[in-house]
């Protein structure tokens, strides 16, 4: 926005009032935004994707490392993120006749450009089909304001979710700050592939059987073999006129001429003891902790 100069020569009072009242309120309203910590667009700067990676924004009022400053828009910017608003350079600009003959310049103006953004530098407005602004910031306060251990499941219905982590799973964009992935990393437990239940005692309605699930304790498997006390109770017929009986009293029905001087001690065996599928319909989507 604009500052005004110190001049002399003699003009009209009255632009020196206007340009002083609004020198005041940008005063003010950037110690409120800087108070806030964030790079954000204030007003306009409305983005139109253009279908090929690129976007164009449109003029607006953005808050940049401490100063208010305005956007004359800009066209076919790549989108993937790469670039960034950044502070341009101070302008001087209209120029006026004084009282005394003198053409001065009354006021200088730096105004928010695009350009390479600095990976290291979080807190830019970054430039994506969408733009960080106050709307996100006071989302993202209410995202902030979670206690700690907080869980959050999201689906990344466009493929862009994970942008927000980084390798270890640590958020690192304003939204995500203080948020990790499930994942072991960064003091979160690693549910992946685990269904979330109440910790507590769970007593059962029909046996009155008390269970003590504790909590961040992982429990169940993916896929379970039956051993033999889980078998229901259960016998095989035999055929009424067995056929040739081994003598070892745990004969298998292996012939066709009947020795009914024989009993059978059993039947044969059957059944691989393959472990079968134990989870119930399940869809997948990416879990995230309040970890601060």
């Amino acid at each position: 926005m604009k500052l005004l100069l110190a001049l002399t020569g003699g003009y009209k009072r009255v632009m020196d009032r206007v340009l002083t009242l609004q020198s005041e309120t940008q005063t003010f309203i950037n110690a409120q935004y800087a108070a806030l910590g964030y790079d954000m667009v204030l007003s306009g700067c409305a983005v139109t994707d253009n279908g090929n990676g690129t976007v164009n924004i449109a003029p607006g009022i953005v808050f940049l490392g401490g100063d208010t400053l305005r956007f004359d828009g800009a066209a076919n910017i790549s989108s993937n993120g790469t670039m960034a608003f950044v502070r341009g350079g101070a302008v001087t600009s209209y120029p006026s006749t004084f009282a005394d003959g003198s053409t001065k310049n009354l006021y200088s103006e730096a105004k928010a450009v695009i350009a390479a953004q600095d990976v290291d530098n979080i807190y830019q407005i970054k430039v994506t089909t969408t733009l960080y602004n106050l709307q996100s910031y006071i989302q993202d306060q209410v995202y902030q304001s979670e206690v700690k251990g907080t869980i959050k499941e999201v689906y990344d219905l466009d493929g862009t979710f994970l942008a927000n982590f980084d390798d270890s799973g640590l958020g690192v964009t304003p939204r995500w700050l203080n948020w990790a992935r499930d994942n072991g990393n960064n003091g979160t437990p690693g549910s992946a592939g685990m269904v979330i239940i109440g910790a507590g005692t769970y007593t059962d309605p029909v046996s009155g059987q008390q269970t003590v699930y504790a909590n961040g304790v992982p429990l169940g498997e993916t896929k379970h073999a039956l051993t033999a006390a889980e078998n229901a109770p259960h016998t095989h017929t035999l055929p009424s006129n067995p056929t040739s009986i081994e003598d070892t009293g745990t004969a298998t029905y292996i012939g066709l001429t009947q020795n009914p001087g024989k009993a059978p001690g059993s039947t044969g065996s059957s059944g691989l003891g393959t472990p079968h599928n134990n989870m119930q319909p399940s869809m997948p989507a990416y879990r995230v902790v309040k970890i601060k």
